[in-house]
């Protein structure tokens, strides 16, 4: 804003001169006064707008959003140039009794430098005051496109040049005939030179502050891309115009925005379900996921035991912030041993291995449910409880896909083998062993893995007709760090101290 400012100042002092210059020469009425006293007349107007402009600008401005200053800032300069030639005239009129077309002469000359200033102040406001980069630009509907700028801004300085070489024209045709009419053309020639001169230094200014202003919004946009380009999606292009130029910003940043968004719902799905599903997911909405899958899989059910009792008398806040740490820490684990969490259901977690085709999901799954044990030791609410934790693991097929209704589904995996798993994790308690695993499960393991675990059985299940063969690690009241299977990770070490 300030720049901008000193930057009108810079025009004003350059219209004093100007108009000084063509008062020296151009009549012979001022000789009769001192040339400090002529200049201070042509100086008083300026100072007066000066004034008066920075007292308004910035009540003016402040009112409207930044999109919209530049052209306020049009509207408040051209009108002060207007008002400063007007006076201008009036003071080469009726203190001077100059003829009228010699006060018009100085007024044209004075709205012609005044509109070269307010364009250029425009275009700089465009640079100072753009919108703000997160901010969605409110486009007017009746602002003009680039070609009709131009157009008006080529037509307008064409049509100073013709009235202000006009003026000239006439005013020497109407002077004393006595003077020789080869120092008439010399005169007339000098001053359309001057004017010349004048207004191509000004149009070519106003030509490098726009192309200042093009090379601005171009880079930014290029910079922009190339960072969308690389994944970086954290700025957006800013909007500086309401053309066509601010449009093709504008619609960038509505790209960067979806990019944005899609971004945020695949890193959600990523702790969801695995990379192949979450491609089919956004790729096809859901249509091709509709279509079950039948996979063979390792499913893990975890829940901590006693914990609903327990947290009815504990704040609601303290039971969020604990659930919340606690399952932040079991999705980390889960994925560290390829798996995928599938779901939370209140206390407990559904788990799966396997999804990616990778032979070794039931060993997988197993040390996942070590690493569990091992972090679930650490787990304590503020009071100081800690929570026992059960773990069934089956192995089998079951179908995945998406249900629910057109509005809202969900990916999930269905089946006997996933009942299965969510009974063992129940009867784990009532056999006394943290782990409980079932025969499916069991022969998909190495001889190793099969060292830790305890033969329990045949025991009936809620939901199966058959009695299922079962196996069991970790009795109760037993930690067991065994280094064939629990191999903490230094973030959890890290989380634990």
């Amino acid at each position: 804003m300030y720049s901008t400012r000193f930057q009108i100042y810079a025009y004003y002092f350059l219209s004093v001169v100007v108009l000084a210059i063509f008062a020296f020469r151009s009549s012979s009425d001022y000789l009769g006064h001192p040339k400090y006293y002529i200049i201070l007349l042509i100086s008083l107007p300026y100072l007066v707008s000066g004034v008066v402009r920075s007292c308004l600008e910035p009540v003016m401005l402040r009112r409207v959003s930044p999109l919209n200053q530049s052209r306020r800032q049009l509207c408040l300069d051209l009108g002060l140039f207007s008002l400063v030639a007007f006076s201008l005239v009036c003071i080469e009129f009726l203190m001077y009794g100059h003829t009228a077309n010699t006060a018009l002469k100085t007024g044209i000359w004075a709205l012609m430098i005044g509109y070269f200033a307010s364009i250029d102040s425009t275009l700089h406001r465009v640079r100072s005051s753009q919108s703000s980069q997160n901010e969605v630009a409110e486009f007017n509907e009746k602002a003009l496109p680039v070609s009709q700028k131009l157009s008006i801004f080529l037509s307008s300085t064409v049509l100073l040049i013709i009235i202000a070489t006009a003026t000239s024209a006439y005013g020497y045709l109407s002077i004393d005939t006595s003077l020789p009419l080869p120092e008439i053309k010399q005169e007339f020639i000098v001053e359309t030179l001057f004017i010349l001169g004048i207004v191509g230094t000004l149009t070519t200014r106003v030509i490098v502050s726009y192309s200042i202003n093009l090379q601005f919004m171009f880079e930014t946009q290029i910079s922009t891309l190339r960072n969308v380009q690389e994944g970086e999606l954290g700025k957006h292009v800013p909007v500086l115009t309401q053309d066509e130029f601010g449009i093709i910003a504008q619609q960038t940043n509505l790209i960067i925005d979806q990019l944005r968004e899609k971004e945020r719902i695949q890193k959600t799905l990523e702790q969801v379900v695995s990379p192949n599903i979450m491609e089919k997911l956004l790729s096809g909405g859901g249509k091709e996921t509709n279509k079950a899958q039948e996979l063979e899989l390792a499913i893990l059910f975890c829940d901590l035991r006693q914990f609903t009792s327990y947290a009815e008398s504990k704040p609601p806040d303290e039971v969020i912030v604990f659930l919340n740490a606690y399952f932040t820490k079991l999705a980390d684990v889960i994925a560290e041993h390829n798996g995928i969490v599938n779901k939370f259901i209140g206390d407990a977690i559904l788990a799966v291995f396997g999804v990616d085709g990778n032979p070794h999901y039931a060993e997988h799954a197993v040390e996942a449910a070590f690493d569990i044990l091992m972090h679930s030791s650490s787990a304590v609410m503020r009071d100081g409880t800690k929570f026992d934790v059960g773990i069934g693991i089956n192995c089998g097929r079951a179908a995945a896909g998406t249900i629910g209704s057109s509005e809202r589904f969900e990916y999930t995996f269905i089946g006997d083998s996933v009942n299965v798993a969510s009974r063992l994790d129940g009867l784990s308690k009532r056999l006394q062993y943290k782990i409980v695993i079932s025969a499916e499960a069991y022969n998909r393991l190495s001889e190793d893995h099969r060292e830790l675990f305890a033969d329990l059985g045949e025991h009936n299940i809620r939901g199966k007709s058959q009695a299922v063969h079962l196996y069991g690690a970790i009795p109760e009241g037993e930690i067991r760090d065994d280094s064939k299977i629990v191999q903490l990770s230094t973030l959890y070490r890290s989380a634990e101290r």
